[in-house]
């Protein structure tokens, strides 16, 4: 097996003509406390709010110790208010942590929200439509639920369904907080349908809500940016910096990125540097400083240099441990050890749960196929890491663009091996066949999901003669990239796989497209329906005469097919997606008809698609 292509996200698809990765999402704040008394000033709820004060103030730094402080104390609702925070702040991973910690303790509406948001800016879009629709069925419900659920339909491709959440919300909104947000996901919906005009009239009122919140001026700058307008972006973030945020961690932190996003170079530069001497040895500020001076000017002592001071400062950090040994090993050709042991003895384990929360979904998948789990490859889990700090040291090249995302060339720094194989192969793998899948996604569970989601992702994850895995991830602020690695062992046989499985519910009822390659031909419309795929062992060769999907009402639907050795597929795999999304909790049926090594073969089989 070879690569299958790559998952990239709605938003990735918009950025990739820029410089870097921006998200589109910005979590929020629920609504006030009510009014408190002397006797409830110190309560949690009030202290809660005071935090939520802080942060909409752009005192990061405070919201932030105040929310530390609620959680330790088990306080309800003190850990999903804390995600959206760290979700503020690019801390993608801890974010989506604490809202799942925080449903955990408490799965009430505002939790699931804030689940929802996190997910969603994390480009789990699925997880968060999931999410969400939990938050508007859970009572009492808050605005926030419906304002976010809506987010995550529109990225989703659900326009009709998300305006009804935004209208359901717009009554409801009392503070300000929510009143910002109603119009910051009309800007997300107008986006997402192409308008830009009304996206940023929307941007604007949400400026108007909350003027004093330095992420709402910062999203209008990124819209500037993305719409070629630097001029227009610097006026806005020169008027924020000017203001009390001049010192700004967490703001100068956010300009820098807008302006990198917008190829601003210079002033993303100098925007680094402004922030890194207002807090030395920071890691947002150190990372981006490292970014700039790797990926663009390939100037790697000075970004060493940067990253070590910074690592000294705060050896806790995991990100800048990461880039900095990956740079040692695969760009500076120096064992990491030397200089990375003294000051963190032991490894940051961060990365060892990803790769076994990555691996343990996938292992589901195949358990509810009947199919052997797969083993974890030290070897291969390395070449998927070393692949992901290659693309962040080269980001932007062209190299990168398209179905070159999985190769390697051997003139750029932190070169591997052209293809995932040989990278396995030069950390130690002894197998001769391997597969790969890469997406944007912060989460692991949430990466595997969109994998199994997609079509040409999906195979090798559900292959019978898949055996090994190794997961890998490079993140520097909201720029992500997620690698699952893949053992195979040599062509077998066996029973057809498909997928859904036989009688299988709670199927979704849409894709929402993103894959590369594009699996529907050119010129058609997302969403469609949920990707329908069958495959058989490598040794076979398959034909399919007839491939067909029954609605509930047992009539024929109208679908993309796939043929066997034909569009991206291999001469054992076939798929179906319905050319509309499916019907909410209608029970479908697929048939396909044809020939295996010669013999005939058909397969009929049914699921049922989520209600909505």
């Amino acid at each position: 097996m070879t690569a299958r292509g790559w998952r990239i996200t709605p938003l990735a698809s918009l950025l990739i003509a820029l410089l870097l990765l921006v998200a589109c999402q910005s979590p929020g704040i629920g609504p006030k406390a009510g009014r408190a008394g002397p006797s409830a000033s110190n309560s949690p709820a009030s202290r809660l709010a005071a935090a939520d004060r802080k942060l909409y103030a752009g005192d990061y730094d405070g919201a932030e110790k105040d929310y530390q402080a609620l959680v330790k104390e088990n306080a309800i609702g003190a850990a999903a208010h804390y995600s959206t925070l760290l979700v503020y702040e690019t801390r993608l991973r801890e974010g989506v942590a604490q809202a799942q910690a925080a449903v955990r303790a408490q799965a009430d509406s505002d939790s699931l929200a804030r689940l929802a948001r996190a997910l969603d800016w994390s480009e789990d879009v699925a997880g968060a439509v999931a999410a969400g629709r939990r938050a508007v069925a859970a009572r009492p419900v808050t605005p926030l639920a419906h304002i976010f659920y809506s987010e995550a339909l529109a990225d989703a491709g659900r326009f009709d369904d998300a305006r009804r959440e935004l209208r359901t919300a717009e009554p409801v909104a009392g503070d300000a907080y929510s009143r910002a947000e109603v119009d910051r996901e009309w800007a997300n919906l107008y986006r997402n349908r192409g308008d830009r005009y009304s996206e940023l009239n929307y941007l604007q009122l949400a400026v108007k809500e909350q003027p004093q919140f330095p992420e709402r001026q910062l999203e209008v700058a990124r819209y500037d940016y993305t719409r070629q307008r630097p001029a227009a972006a610097q006026a806005v973030l020169d008027k924020l910096l000017n203001s009390s945020y001049k010192n700004n961690y967490w703001a100068l932190v956010g300009a820098a990125g807008a302006s990198f996003i917008g190829g601003d170079i210079d002033r993303a530069s100098s925007m680094f540097a402004a922030a890194a001497l207002a807090r030395p040895g920071g890691a947002a500020a150190a990372l981006g400083q490292a970014e700039i001076a790797v990926a663009l000017k390939r100037d790697f002592n000075t970004a060493h240099d940067i990253l070590l001071e910074s690592l000294k400062k705060d050896p806790s950090s995991a990100d800048v441990y990461r880039y900095l040994r990956y740079l040692d090993l695969l760009v500076l050709k120096k064992d990491p050890d030397l200089e990375l042991k003294p000051i963190v003895p032991e490894p940051p384990q961060d990365l060892a749960a990803v790769r076994k929360a990555a691996l343990d979904k996938v292992n589901a998948y195949r358990a509810e196929q009947g199919l052997a789990s797969l083993s974890e490859d030290p070897a291969v889990a390395e070449g998927a890491e070393a692949h992901a700090f290659y693309y962040l040291f080269n980001f932007g090249r062209q190299q990168l663009q398209g179905l070159g995302i999985h190769t390697e060339d051997p003139s750029l720094p932190g070169f591997t091996g052209e293809n995932s194989l040989l990278r396995d192969r030069h950390f130690g793998y002894g197998g001769s066949r391997g597969a790969e899948v890469i997406d944007q996604v912060a989460a692991p569970e949430g990466s595997v999901q969109v994998w199994i989601d997609s079509v040409y992702h999906r195979f090798p994850l559900l292959a019978r003669e898949t055996t090994a895995a190794g997961y890998g991830e490079a993140q520097l602020g909201i720029a992500t990239i997620a690698i699952l690695d893949m053992g195979v062992a040599d062509p077998g046989g066996g029973d057809a796989i498909v997928y859904p499985r036989p009688d299988q519910t709670e199927v979704p009822a849409y894709f929402n497209g993103g894959e590369v390659p594009n699996p529907v031909p050119q010129g058609a419309t997302y969403p469609v329906g949920y990707p329908v795929t069958l495959q058989v062992g490598a040794v076979g060769t398959l034909s399919v005469a007839s491939g067909r999907l029954f609605g509930p009402d047992n009539k024929e639907v109208p679908s993309y097919a796939l043929q066997p050795g034909a569009s991206g597929l291999t001469a054992y795999e076939w798929a179906l997606l319905a050319r509309k999304p499916l019907t909410p909790g209608g029970r479908y049926t697929v048939e396909v008809i044809g020939k295996l090594d010669g013999q005939d073969f058909s397969k009929r089989w049914s699921f049922t698609v989520a209600r909505a």
